[in-house]
C-alpha cells in the first residue's frame, strides 16, 4: 500500500513542478534553480520508495535506454572530470598557469575556466535527466500519460493567460518580481526573455494539437459522407474537444503575440512534423483525406490568427529582408564559439563558461553581457569538448528515434511518443539560433515529454 501511494506522490509532485517551473523567471534563477532540483530530487525519492522492493521492474526501465542513459552519463561524468582538480598538469587551462604566476602560489588547475559554473550547469542537466526518467517510469499506463499530458496542456493555457493579464496591466514578471526595469518590452509571460516563452508555449501548443487530433479520431466518424462527418465534427467541438480547442488556440495565439521569429518557424517546423508522421501513419485513403482537410482547417486557422494579431510578428520577418536585423550578431557569438572548439576540441573550456572564455575567443567584443553563443551545439561543444556534447546530443537523438519508431510500432496511444517527436523537432531548430534549451523551465518541460514519449513508445503486447 505504502510504494503506491508513493508512487501517486511522485507523480503530482512531477506535475506540480511543472507548475512552479515557469513561474520564477522560468527559474533561471541560482535560488530558483537550486529549488527546482531539490523538488525534483524529492520526487525522485518518492519514485525510488514505490520501487524499492521491485529491482526487475527499474531492471527492465533501464534495459529498454540503456543506450542513451550511458551516452547521458559519460557525458555528466566528463563534466566532472572538467571541475576536477587533479587533472593532468597539459590537461588544465592555461589561464590556472597564468593565476598562479600572478598571485605567486601553486594552484591546482583545471579543464574549466570557472568550476563553479560547470558545477551548477552539471546539476541543472542531471536534474533534467531525473526529471525524463521520472516521467518515463511514471507513465507507463497510458491513463497515467493521458493525465500528464492534460496536465501540461492545462499549465500552459495557464501561463498564456497570465501572460494576457501581465500584458494589458502593463507589466513583465520580472518588474513584478524584482521590481526590475522591463527587458524588450514583449509579450514573454513568467519568463524574461520572449523567445523563450515562444518556444515554452509552441512546445505545449503542439501537445494541444496532438491532443485535438487524438480525440478527434476517437470520437468522429469518417467513411460514412459529409453530413455525418460535419454533424460528428459539430459535436465533437462543442463537447470532448471544447477544452484542448480553446487550449490550442490560445497558446497559439500567444505564440504569435511574442513576435519570435525563431520561436514561430520552431514551431511550425514541429506541426510540419507532425502533418508528415500523421500522414505517413494512416492507414485508409479515407482517413487520409480527412486528415489533410483537417490539416488545412488548422492551417487556415493559424493565418487568420496571424493576420488577427501578427502584426508584431510581420514587422520582425520584414526587418530581416530590409536589413535592419538579421544574424549579423549571432554571428560574432558563433564565430567565439568556433574559435573556442578549435582550441580546445576534445577536452572543452568547462560546460557553461562560454562568457567567461567570450574575450579570450572574440573576434569582436561589444560593451555588454556576452553570457550566451545563442547556437546550443556551439556553446555545448565549446564548453563539454565535441565528444561529450556529441554524446548528449546522441543520447536525446536516440530517445527521439525510439519515440519515432514507437509511432509506426504501436497501434493505440501514439499520441505521447508522437508529440515527444515534433517536440523535439521543435527544439532542435530552435536551438540553431537561440538557447531557450537553457532555460530550466523549458528544458524540464521538454524532458518530461521525451521521457514520457519514451514511456509510450513499447508496445504493452504484441500489435498493442
Amino acid at each position: 500500500m505504502f510504494p503506491v501511494w508513493s508512487e501517486t506522490v511522485s507523480f503530482w509532485l512531477l506535475i506540480a513542478i511543472l507548475a512552479w517551473a515557469p513561474f520564477p523567471l522560468g527559474s533561471n534563477r541560482p535560488w530558483s534553480w537550486t529549488l527546482l532540483t531539490l523538488l525534483v530530487v524529492a520526487g525522485w525519492m518518492a519514485w525510488v520508495v514505490s520501487v524499492w522492493q521491485k529491482p526487475e521492474l527499474v531492471a527492465q526501465l533501464f534495459r529498454r535506454v540503456a543506450v542513451p542513459a550511458m551516452l547521458a552519463s559519460l557525458a555528466l561524468l566528463w563534466g566532472l572530470v572538467q571541475i576536477c582538480p587533479w587533472v593532468f598538469t597539459s590537461w588544465a587551462h592555461p589561464i590556472w598557469a597564468i593565476a598562479a604566476d600572478g598571485l605567486e602560489k601553486p594552484i591546482h588547475g583545471m579543464i574549466a575556466l570557472d568550476p563553479w559554473r560547470t558545477a551548477t550547469e552539471l546539476m541543472k542537466l542531471a536534474t533534467y535527466v531525473m526529471a525524463a526518467w521520472l516521467a518515463y517510469a511514471l507513465c507507463q499506463r497510458s491513463e497515467r500519460a493521458e493525465r500528464l499530458l492534460d496536465a501540461l496542456i492545462l499549465i500552459g493555457a495557464f501561463y498564456t493567460t497570465y501572460a494576457l493579464v501581465l500584458g494589458m496591466l502593463g507589466l513583465t514578471q520580472i518588474q513584478a518580481l524584482y521590481a526590475a526595469p522591463s527587458v524588450g518590452g514583449w509579450l514573454a509571460g513568467p519568463f524574461v526573455g520572449h523567445a523563450h516563452f515562444a518556444t515554452y508555449v509552441g512546445i505545449l501548443a503542439l501537445c494541444a494539437c496532438v491532443r485535438l487530433f487524438a480525440l478527434g479520431s476517437e470520437n468522429i466518424a469518417t467513411g460514412r459522407g459529409l453530413k455525418p462527418l460535419f454533424l460528428g465534427a459539430l459535436k465533437f467541438v462543442y463537447g470532448r474537444g471544447l477544452l484542448p480547442l480553446l487550449a490550442f488556440v490560445v497558446l497559439f495565439s500567444m505564440l504569435i503575440a511574442t513576435a519570435s521569429r525563431a520561436g514561430v518557424i520552431a514551431t511550425l517546423v514541429g506541426m510540419i512534423v507532425l502533418l508528415i508522421i500523421s500522414s505517413l501513419i494512416g492507414s485508409r485513403r479515407a482517413a487520409n483525406r480527412w486528415t489533410l482537410a483537417a490539416v488545412i482547417v488548422v492551417a487556415l486557422f493559424a493565418v487568420a490568427l496571424f493576420q488577427i494579431n501578427g502584426d508584431t510578428l510581420q514587422a520582425r520577418f520584414d526587418s530581416l529582408t530590409e536589413g535592419g536585423e538579421g544574424f549579423g550578431l549571432r554571428t560574432v557569438f558563433w564565430q567565439a564559439a568556433a574559435n573556442m572548439i578549435a582550441a580546445s576540441p576534445w577536452r572543452g573550456i568547462g560546460l557553461g563558461n562560454f562568457e567567461r572564455a567570450y574575450p579570450l575567443f572574440a573576434d569582436q567584443v561589444y560593451p555588454f553581457n556576452m553570457d550566451k553563443a545563442h547556437n546550443d551545439y556551439l556553446e555545448l561543444a565549446a564548453g563539454w569538448g565535441l565528444p561529450a556534447a556529441l554524446a548528449w546530443c546522441g543520447a536525446v537523438t536516440w530517445l527521439a528515434i525510439s519515440c519515432l519508431r514507437g509511432v509506426f510500432q504501436r497501434r493505440r496511444n501514439r499520441t505521447y511518443a508522437l508529440v515527444a517527436v515534433a517536440a523535439t523537432a521543435l527544439v532542435a531548430f530552435h536551438a540553431v539560433f537561440d538557447f531557450s534549451l537553457q532555460m530550466p523551465a523549458v528544458a524540464l518541460t521538454f524532458a518530461v515529454i521525451l521521457g514520457l514519449g519514451v514511456a509510450q513508445s513499447f508496445p504493452s503486447r504484441p500489435g498493442g
